[in-house]
């Protein structure tokens, strides 16, 4: 009976342990979605906000560990805490208006430009920004020890940000969406691509030349953009054929009317041609 009871006891420890087990490598993965903040003190500027034109390189190594970090972590994840931790930053909003919009509306640019002075707000914390593609730009990645070869340099407009763009630096790009950013510069169309997201960390307010001045941008990096292009709706898949029928539906009478009276034309002046004489005679005086 002992034995019994020692063998029950044991089989009770290893599937404790197991459970242990299996919770361990989730819960782990859960922490390593926020970055600590400490890594974000070489971009922190006397005064404590971060703004700070270009990359500098004492921002290098801080840098290319946000890159890093972002490319190993599980994009699920990522997204679900980008969602629950914007979804805080709406509930703690002044304007009533804001508390009560969706997650996905939250304006996260302007939350971004409110709190420059208050970076820490933001430091390690991932986000979602959505908008449409202005730019998209493949950029070597320069000397780092994350062995990262190649990134890309995105300019993304969101719905709050109106004429400025958030600066979006990824590892990786669909390539659908290069596809489509190289047709329209093969007919010489501006980039305007619509439908485009990415899911990373705030790394500083970002200089950049405008015509007049310099200005700053939020720069996120993520590990790469996402691209869902607008489904082309019934509508637009029957106007062809609308306007395919509509064309032959009016098509069909004027065709009709123009050649019956050509018709008759060229009847009226076979009848005339014959009763004309052949020759004229002109009467004498």
């Amino acid at each position: 009976m002992r034995r019994v009871a020692f063998v029950a006891l044991v089989l009770v420890g290893f599937a404790g342990t197991g459970r242990v087990m299996s919770q361990a490598p989730q819960t782990s993965r859960r922490m390593a979605v926020e970055i600590d903040p400490a890594v974000f003190a070489p971009v922190l500027v006397p005064g404590g906000s971060l703004v700070s034109r270009g990359i500098r390189s004492e921002e290098a190594t801080a840098y290319f560990h946000v890159l890093d970090h972002v490319r190993h972590v599980d994009p699920q994840l990522l997204k679900s805490a980008a969602k629950r931790f914007l979804a805080s930053r709406r509930d703690s909003a002044e304007s009533p208006a804001i508390r009560q919009r969706p997650v996905e509306e939250f304006p996260v640019f302007v939350d971004l430009y409110n709190n420059v002075r208050r970076p820490r707000v933001y430091l390690g914390r991932p986000v979602t920004l959505r908008g449409h593609l202005r730019k998209l730009v493949e950029m070597p990645a320069g000397e780092n020890s994350r062995q990262i070869t190649t990134l890309y340099e995105a300019w993304l407009f969101t719905s709050d940000s109106q004429q400025h763009p958030a600066v979006v630096i990824t590892t990786s790009v669909p390539e659908s969406l290069k596809r489509e950013v190289q047709r329209l510069k093969s007919l010489n169309r501006p980039v305007l691509v619509n439908g485009v997201s990415v899911t990373g960390y705030f790394f500083k307010m970002y200089g950049y030349p405008a015509r007049d001045a310099y200005r700053f941008a939020p720069l996120v990096l993520g590990a790469g953009l996402a691209w869902r292009p607008a489904a082309s709706s019934s509508l637009e898949r029957a106007l062809p054929l609308a306007l395919g029928v509509g064309l032959l539906v009016i098509g069909l009478p004027v065709s009709w009317f123009l050649w019956r009276n050509r018709r008759d034309d060229r009847q009226q002046r076979t009848r005339r041609r014959s009763e004309e004489p052949e020759r004229l005679e002109w009467s004498q005086a």
